[in-house]
């Protein structure tokens, strides 16, 4: 931080001021990436079945959620 006082140049913009912003937003819409979230989320909780959980349960809702937009 107090090299950015120093020199506010080395500064990163906000993320909104980034070209592929909204192209971003809406690749975190898209099936993969919420199949790799929910894959992170029981990778962390793999002591509590987190991985049964993730392949029973959330894929299940994800191809149901998902499929529903791909038919529309």
């Amino acid at each position: 931080k107090f090299k950015i006082k120093k020199n506010p140049n080395l500064a990163l913009p906000s993320l909104e001021t980034y070209p592929d912003y909204n192209e971003a937003l809406k690749e975190k819409e898209c099936f993969t990436y919420k199949l790799g979230e929910a894959f992170i989320k029981a990778s962390k909780n793999w002591y509590k079945c987190g991985y049964i959980k993730f392949y029973f349960k959330d894929v299940s809702e994800l191809k149901r959620k998902f499929g529903k937009k791909v038919l529309k």
